[in-house]
């Protein structure tokens, strides 16, 4: 895992903020689509705000594949926890800090799976997933969701160009350095926090886009993809989730 600087990481939160999980990231592709805030108001719980960007929300598919999942104590095992997964994901604020939000998560590991619902709440679904790269510049994901209506994706896409890290004030930017995610579960609001490298990101083109994962989360999305980047990835540290203390916190977590 790439070595994280304590200069490089997070403003952290007033408690001292200790990893509970190690992972490393992989052949993360950014699939994003602008919609106005007031379509995804309804699906992300108060006191969260919407962050938008040039004036509109932005919804996010992003495949990538999962390596090395343990926790902080436990050495490495080979392929024991890496999966594919895709999740389909906004934008929110909570005071100063900015995070992700996810209306889904799809999976292939049922113990991954297991795991992240019952300790971090989040909202993953078992899938069948495949990823394959087709070419040193090319790759494609599938998957299909076991939990009927059986939503799917097909991406496949090609990446360019040297990495470089996203510029501030930039739409790359925005979408991609977040260092916390906040999610509902039972009326209660709660947020877990990461650290990793800044992001370096290259261009990518789409070959294929097929996916009904953004009509699940009850999401429309019209049109060709307003944003398309690949970032190569990363090792990752998450803290153990947090309850954010607010009563009367509602929306869903799956």
């Amino acid at each position: 895992m790439a070595t994280l600087e304590r200069d490089r990481m997070p403003p952290m939160s007033e408690r001292e903020w200790r990893p509970a999980l190690s992972m490393r990231w992989k052949h993360l592709l950014f699939v994003h689509w602008r919609v106005p805030a007031s379509h995804l108001r309804p699906l992300i719980p108060e006191p969260l705000q919407i962050d938008t960007y040039d004036g509109a929300a932005w919804v996010g598919l992003v495949p990538f594949v999962m390596e090395s999942v343990r926790p902080v104590w436990l050495p490495p095992i080979p392929k024991l926890l890496d999966f594919p997964e895709a999740n389909v994901r906004t934008y929110v604020r909570y005071g100063e800090q900015r995070g992700v939000w996810f209306f889904s998560l799809d999976a292939a590991h049922r113990l991954g799976v297991w795991v992240a619902r019952r300790f971090w709440k989040l909202p993953y679904y078992y899938a069948r997933m495949w990823w394959e790269m087709l070419a040193p510049n090319e790759i494609v994901y599938t998957t299909t969701r076991k939990k009927r209506p059986r939503p799917y994706a097909r991406v496949r896409y090609r990446f360019s160009g040297e990495p470089r890290e996203t510029e501030p004030n930039t739409l790359e930017h925005f979408l991609v350095e977040r260092y916390a995610l906040f999610t509902a579960h039972r009326g209660g609001l709660y947020r877990a926090e990461v650290a990793h490298l800044p992001y370096a990101i290259q261009p990518a083109t789409l070959l294929e886009l097929e996916q009904t994962l953004t009509d699940a989360a009850g999401i429309s999305v019209a049109g060709a993809p307003d944003s398309v980047f690949y970032a190569p990835g990363f090792g990752v540290l998450a803290s153990a989730l947090q309850p954010l203390h607010i009563a009367n916190a509602t929306g869903r977590a799956g």
